[in-house]
């Protein structure tokens, strides 16, 4: 369109910086060996890789003469020509990798934990202090997209490009609302036949673990009702819509307020914990190291307790 600044059209040549940092390596060392010892591959890999550059090109850009190699004259004028936007490259990669550790952080939380945890006073100062936001909410952020996500989650699967830290482990014990928990009769298998199951997705496992702690049969029929978290399966059987494993300390506040009893003695401990994940290149940061230290900071009194 008329007006726009002109765009330079360009074409992919089809080469990797594999290929290119290795002929650079090879034209400053003069040797395969050599380049193979300072980029940590063997030396067939460099070779392969300056034999693929030679061959996408179309020219010889090393003449080899035993042990050594030097550049042709073709060579000669491509290494010019490439060292400076390499380098070009690089340095911009280093400045944006900079930024980025600059960046604010966002720390996201489900609600309970969040409400147990970090809002204290101090901690909000803190956040404050080192560029950390709090992003109270249940759903799963991208922890692989543009921004810098560091998330609490409760159960985790492990990801080689995460560093997933165990931060705490929640007991859970059976309850109620009052009008449900007043005529329970934990130990009688058909009273559960007409109970409804309030299951947060990480606690389904743990239905089984109750019914031997019951020294009860598993109901042949069931009436569960799931949940994305534990905040919406809390506030379900406060309404007393069901039964629910209720996780402690979280639901601690509930219990005092008398809006959910317990109606049994039993206390299951090691399931789901609570992880912190962020990615691998910010846990390795004075900021995501900090943050780590800081939270568990948080969280050692309730251990304590």
């Amino acid at each position: 369109m008329k007006g726009e600044p002109h765009r330079e059209r360009w074409t992919d040549p089809g080469l990797s910086w594999g290929q290119l940092r290795a002929f650079q390596t090879c034209a400053r060392l003069s040797s395969f060996n050599a380049a193979a010892s300072e980029l940590n591959l063997t030396a067939s890999a460099v070779r392969h890789q300056v034999g693929l550059l030679e061959a996408r090109l179309g020219v010889r850009l090393f003449e080899r003469q035993g042990g050594r190699l030097s550049l042709t004259s073709i060579g000669m004028s491509f290494e010019r020509q490439t060292s400076r936007p390499m380098r070009d490259l690089v340095n911009a990669c280093t400045a944006a990798s900079r930024m980025a550790a600059a960046a604010p952080i966002i720390l996201t939380a489900p609600p309970l934990f969040a409400r147990q945890f970090l809002f204290d006073d101090g901690f909000l100062k803190w956040c404050n202090g080192n560029q950390i936001t709090l992003d109270i909410t249940d759903a799963k952020r991208d922890l692989f997209g543009t921004d810098q996500i560091v998330a609490v989650r409760l159960g985790t699967e492990p990801h080689p490009d995460l560093v997933s830290t165990s931060i705490f482990n929640t007991q859970l014990v059976l309850a109620a609302a009052p009008s449900i928990a007043v005529r329970a009769r934990p130990t009688d298998g058909s009273w559960w036949l007409g109970q409804t199951l309030l299951i947060p997705g990480v606690s389904d496992v743990a239905w089984p673990r109750v019914w031997r702690a019951l020294k009860v049969r598993a109901p042949e029929t069931s009436h569960p009702l799931h949940f994305s978290s534990y905040a919406a399966a809390l506030e379900a059987a406060c309404a007393g819509h069901g039964v629910l494993l209720a996780p402690l300390p979280f639901s601690e506040r509930e219990f005092t307020a008398g809006r959910l009893l317990r109606f049994s003695n039993i206390c299951l401990s090691g399931g789901p914990g609570y992880m912190l994940l962020m990615r691998r290149e910010l846990a390795t940061t004075s900021r995501g190291r900090a943050l780590r230290r800081r939270i568990s900071a948080e969280i050692k009194p309730a251990k304590r307790v």
